[in-house]
């Protein structure tokens, strides 16, 4: 068909599946979604309303939960209508969501590059200026590259169209190989500053304390790019397959289904790993725990303060009354 992305959910390529198997899973699908849309949702909501939360680096995060934000709310619906419908929206979808997400990752690496090799110019290079760009390439050049076939009227046996399918091999790798690199060099740079920032912080050293706090947010961002180098591994495997024309005959039936459960799963893990591992957003998740608690216990305390006043008044009020006369 002519104008068609290459890249694709390889719904086309599975057998006709049982009614029943189908909706089952399907319904799976929708539920971990449903789970992914909430998580995420959360997360965006969270930067939003809490104004601690409101630094550059989680403004990528947001920008990265809105990519997996899809995968729930517009990926697994389009595929399971895709299924009965069999439209070709699906292949484009999963296109722009898979080069969302890359350069979503590929955007946050940078910024954690920057903040770990140069601290000094973090706050220069890092403005609310080129945040704003380098979040709106990672938006736009996906869409670029997903819709760039139909700009011009061939069929899929032209030239152009082999060529399209090694550019699109190359943006996939190029950047996960990239980031790669990239990740193993900050690691490095993380261990070679644990024992000096060990020292510093000792000391009150604030530039210690702030060094400890980027190699702690790298840590928790190479979390992130692992888990998704596992759970998006599966799709990159076939879609290479699919760009290869070679998905019939080394993309298994089960690897196709397993992949749609890693997709889920990864948009389900990062929200995880934002909470409970990233500094700010414990600390904000404690404080508004805290609050709560000490609002509570405050309570409390007034109860007991009345009482107790209220007691006091009282006998003192009986023992004016039994005072005996002189």
């Amino acid at each position: 068909m002519a104008n068609k992305t290459n890249l694709s959910t390889s719904a086309h390529n599975l057998k006709e599946d049982n009614g029943l198997s189908f909706i089952a899973l399907s319904t799976s699908w929708a539920v971990l979604g449903l789970i992914s849309a909430t998580l995420n949702l959360l997360v965006c909501f969270a930067v939003y309303r809490i104004k601690k939360l409101r630094t550059i680096t989680n403004y990528f995060i947001v920008s990265l939960s809105a990519a997996d934000l899809l995968v729930g709310i517009v990926f697994t619906p389009t595929y399971i209508i895709d299924h009965y419908a069999k439209t070709i929206i699906a292949g484009y979808l999963i296109a722009f969501i898979l080069f969302a997400s890359i350069f979503n990752l590929a955007a946050v690496t940078f910024e954690r590059f920057i903040a770990l090799t140069r601290p000094f110019q973090y706050r220069s290079l890092m403005n609310t200026r080129h945040v704003g760009i380098i979040i709106s390439i990672a938006w736009i050049s996906p869409l670029i590259i997903c819709l760039l076939p139909l700009a011009w009227n061939t069929d899929n046996t032209a030239t152009i169209h082999a060529v399209y399918k090694v550019i699109l091999v190359v943006l996939i790798l190029l950047p996960i190989l990239v980031m790669i690199c990239i990740y193993a060099k900050l690691l490095g740079v993380v261990r070679s500053f644990i024992l000096r920032n060990k020292s510093r912080a000792s000391a009150g050293n604030k530039t210690g304390n702030r060094v400890g706090r980027e190699e702690k947010a790298a840590q928790v961002f190479a979390s992130v790019f692992g888990t998704f180098l596992i759970c998006w591994g599966p799709i990159i495997y076939i879609n290479i397959c699919e760009v290869a024309d070679a998905g019939r005959t080394f993309v298994p039936e089960e690897l196709i289904y397993v992949s749609f459960y890693t997709l889920q799963f990864n948009s389900i893990v990062d929200p995880i790993i934002y909470a409970f591992f990233k500094r700010d957003f414990i600390k904000a998740r404690s404080q508004r725990h805290y609050c709560c608690c000490g609002v509570e216990k405050q309570e409390d305390i007034s109860s007991e303060v009345i009482l107790q006043r209220v007691s006091s008044h009282r006998n003192s009020l009986v023992s004016r009354n039994t005072k005996p006369c002189k």
